[in-house]
């Protein structure tokens, strides 16, 4: 018997153990992997489309797209024991993971693979395939033998499923060869009018701690309970148990959320075992053999078991993996307010810590920690870190300082957004029209801008006339109170050059957040402009169009009139300079 069977059991969430890979191909799921599987929307519109893709006697093409990363082969295997009859008609190909002839390319594979779908066979063929593929790669393939595939190649057109700017319509068509389900289209959490949920990630969590006989996780805890009974403060056994609470799945769940939006984080389910994995074992205990492993912990002191517990060391990890590192930019402890400024002054004098922690932390958060930090002494720099983390998951649903005002409204205009409500609409496209008319400086007039004449200019500014003419097609306004299919970026179209040509801007949260600054009157310098090329670049299609008829204002700064000078073009092709 293991000394430690909860340890044995949770090493079976991480990425190297081999309850980890999914193939696509065929079933390869354990127990373990089905307790563990959560269905997702993007799994309902795939069942529903094989289901009756299988009821069709002519060829069946469905393609599960998607990018690198985002589950297509997981849901693949599910759905391989769960639509067992169905899904073995269908042969199904997964290009990321599927191996080749090495002496052929991943297109001429595809090719051979695709025979039955070319123009001058479908019509006859009878073959029903599965085929898991990234956007990139489908690209590419139509790009070498679209001439061969024109039906193929028309269907990928018409549907847009390349473009990822839009929402695609992937209901089932029983008229069709081709099918489709894009896995762009779904994300790991849901948008609301009250911010971000994610069904996915909380319902993983709360498998991992549920205390159910399918559960293997939480029997070997109930067993490490017994033989750990004599022993104190094992930080595995605190940060398992400190995943019971739901308010703190929520706020962990939040943070991954948070992640993948703010900083384009791929999170795939592979990737949140292993993560969950990595919260809960200290990765400097995760190395010891048992004897030893009690031996360490017995002789851990305060500092050293604070920062193994999941408060401190979710935020203190950046080299165990690309998500810990971008939580570790979420840190409470780098975004600093008044009023946790007060507390922490308050900490910092006290001679009894604890005290101040009880005032503003729950006593949940302080039981199985208490005894260990009253007989050691903690600098008060780690106090001050470990009080902000604690509070942050003791509040976070309860205090507004705590809160990020940004994100929050990015997701509230996001959902309105893919609502199709015509009121944020208008405020995406105000705010970025707003940001173009000042980027370069506020004009002080509503229908100028001004111009970069290249060599910075101390006295004086440039201006010209500035329209810009939003291309919008009105869509029927949805009133979704969950939104589960959707961008996660704006996307918007402007007309320039008098309406023939347009065009598109995305919006991200870190632009948009740049974008409400300059609203408030900030000035982007010269790290903006390197950050933000790609909108900079659009900024001046906008700004320069119409140059050769448009006419120049000039402003001598020192003076601080609006406009002093016009330069301008006449009929006859001479120029005019004027006095204002």
């Amino acid at each position: 018997m293991s000394l430690n069977p909860l340890l044995e059991e949770l090493k079976k969430l991480r990425d190297s153990s081999k309850y980890a890979v999914a193939q696509g191909a065929y079933s390869n799921l354990n127990e373990f992997k089905k307790y563990l599987h959560v269905e997702r929307d993007v799994e309902k519109k795939l069942k529903k489309i094989i289901s009756k893709a299988s009821e069709k006697d002519d060829a069946q093409l469905l393609l599960v797209c998607g990018n690198v990363g985002d589950g297509k082969s997981h849901i693949l295997s599910h759905l391989h024991d769960e639509l067992k009859s169905v899904i073995s008609q269908f042969r199904i190909h997964n290009d990321a993971t599927e191996s080749h002839n090495p002496n052929e390319s991943s297109n001429e594979t595809l090719y051979k693979l695709l025979h039955g779908f070319k123009d001058e066979n479908i019509t006859a063929s009878k073959d029903k395939i599965i085929l898991a593929i990234n956007l990139g790669t489908l690209s590419k393939f139509i790009e070498e033998f679209g001439e061969e595939f024109k039906i193929l190649k028309n269907y990928i057109s018409s549907s847009k499923i390349l473009d990822t700017d839009l929402i695609h319509d992937d209901e089932f068509d029983s008229k069709s060869n081709f099918h489709h389900v894009n896995f762009t289209d779904y994300h790991m959490y849901s948008l609301t009018e009250n911010g971000p949920t994610s069904k996915v990630i909380s319902t993983l969590l709360e498998k991992i701690v549920a205390t159910n006989e399918a559960n293997a996780i939480h029997k070997a805890y109930l067993e490490y309970k017994v033989i750990n009974s004599n022993k104190v403060c094992c930080p595995i056994l605190y940060n398992y148990e400190f995943l019971f609470s739901e308010n703190n799945r929520n706020i962990i769940s939040q943070l991954i959320v948070k992640s993948i939006i703010k900083s384009k984080e791929i999170v795939s389910i592979r990737t949140l075992l292993n993560f969950v994995y990595d919260i809960i074992v200290p990765v400097d205990l995760s190395v010891f053999n048992e004897a030893d492993y009690f031996k360490v912990i017995e002789r851990m002191n305060g500092p050293q078991y604070i920062s193994n517990l999941i408060p401190n060391y979710l935020f203190e990890h950046p080299e165990l993996s690309s998500l810990f590192e971008k939580i570790e930019s979420l840190d409470p402890c780098l975004h600093r307010d008044a009023a946790t400024d007060d507390v922490l002054l308050t900490l910092i004098n006290a001679e009894n810590a604890l005290d101040v922690f009880s005032k503003h932390i729950e006593k949940t958060y302080l039981e199985k920690i208490e005894p260990k930090l009253i007989k050691v002494t903690i600098s008060k720099p780690d106090l001050s870190r470990f009080f902000m983390r604690l509070n942050y998951f003791s509040n976070y649903f309860e205090k507004d300082y705590l809160k990020d005002t940004d994100y929050n409204e990015y997701l509230v205009w996001l959902f309105h957004y893919n609502n199709h409500n015509p009121i944020y609409i208008k405020k995406i496209y105000n705010l970025v029209e707003n940001a173009a008319r000042n980027w370069n400086g506020d004009p002080k007039a509503d229908d100028k801008v001004v111009i970069n004449v290249g060599k910075k200019q101390t006295q004086y500014r440039v201006f010209k006339d500035f329209e810009v003419i939003p291309d919008v097609n009105p869509l029927k306004e949805k009133k979704d109170s969950l939104v589960n299919k959707f961008t996660q970026e704006f996307s918007l179209s402007f007309k320039i050059n008098n309406e023939r040509e347009t065009i598109r801007v995305h919006v991200d949260f870190s632009l948009f957040k740049i974008l409400k600054m300059i609203s408030q009157g900030y000035r982007p310098n010269k790290k903006d402009n390197n950050n933000y090329v790609y909108f900079v670049n659009s900024i001046n299609i906008l700004i320069n169009q119409n140059n050769n008829k448009a006419a120049l204002y000039i402003d001598e700064v020192n003076i601080g009139k609006p406009v002093d000078y016009k330069f301008s073009k006449d009929a006859f092709s001479g120029y005019k300079f004027q006095v204002i």
